[in-house]
């Protein structure tokens, strides 16, 4: 069931003005807490932390955001679904935790994420773009792939963990351009990125919301971004179809759920 209650909460958080609780409820009466599925510091926990702060400041209660990134997102599941379904817990996510491990785990999951979870809303949107170490000394994706395929497995690229998003782009990436690279994995987007920032690897795929300040800085430079159009946060990264690649499309999102069973209005007792 659909906890319409908490996506009106969440659509709050997208409004200038606050907004009075809904007439006849007292939700929320204490502390929600929100459990994210990925590491801090990447698009998921800026979204939980941006939500969460607008939520506690319209509607006078706290929403306290807590990370448990273990196991690619399976532990914040199985964390939420041992929760009352009373409203008072929420997990954010990405396309990894919510779909990608469907495949990747499968029988193995001991809480579905498509099935296990009453799914609330989706918080946003973001494409995917790849970033590479300056110190390669390419700007463009077609000397990117010239450096990798005269270099057969040199080459590092990390990721937020095994069966992210990051992960499976950055290896759909490699497949795509026919050469070789080996995936490290990290416990987050922001731990991938300082690696990356150091030199220690050569290019990491990530949220354009993630990588467009670094881009902004110079710290790394954006070769691609994985849409059929250009980013207004990085315009000047170009298209999967302006490099040459244009079957290279990958994106994400950032989907909120509760525990499965949460009634359709939290201020009812279960």
């Amino acid at each position: 069931m659909i906890a319409r209650t908490l996506a009106l909460l969440l659509a709050l958080a997208g409004t200038a003005a606050a907004q009075p609780k809904a007439p006849g409820t007292d939700y929320p009466n204490r502390p929600v807490r929100i459990v994210v599925a990925l590491a801090p510091g990447g698009n998921a926990d800026l979204n939980a932390r941006l939500v969460a702060s607008q939520l506690s400041a319209q509607l006078g209660q706290q929403f306290v955001v807590e990370n448990r990134p273990s196991g690619g997102g399976t532990v914040a599941f199985e964390t939420v679904a041992a929760t009352p379904p009373d409203g008072y817990t929420l997990l954010v996510g990405a396309l990894g935790s919510h779909t990608l491990n469907v495949g990747l785990y499968g029988e193995r999951l001991r809480v579905h994420p498509l099935t296990g979870v009453d799914h609330v809303t989706i918080s946003s949107h973001s494409a995917i773009a790849v970033a590479v170490q300056p110190s390669l000394g390419v700007k463009t994706l077609a000397e990117f792939r010239a450096l990798l395929a005269a270099n057969p497995g040199k080459y590092d690229y990390g990721s937020s963990g095994n069966g992210t998003t990051g992960h499976i782009a950055g290896a759909m990436l490699v497949q795509l351009l026919g050469v070789q690279a080996q995936h490290v994995p990290y416990r987050g987007s922001a731990a991938a990125f300082t690696d990356l920032a150091a030199g220690r690897t050569a290019f990491q795929a990530d949220t354009i919301s993630f990588l467009s300040d670094h881009f902004k800085a110079g710290t790394v430079r954006g070769i691609v971004i994985a849409t059929p159009e250009r980013s207004p946060m990085a315009p000047e990264v170009p298209t999967s179809a302006e490099a040459g690649l244009p079957e290279y499309q990958a994106t994400t999102w950032t989907p909120w759920s509760t525990t499965l069973g949460t009634p359709a209005d939290p201020a009812v007792p279960v």
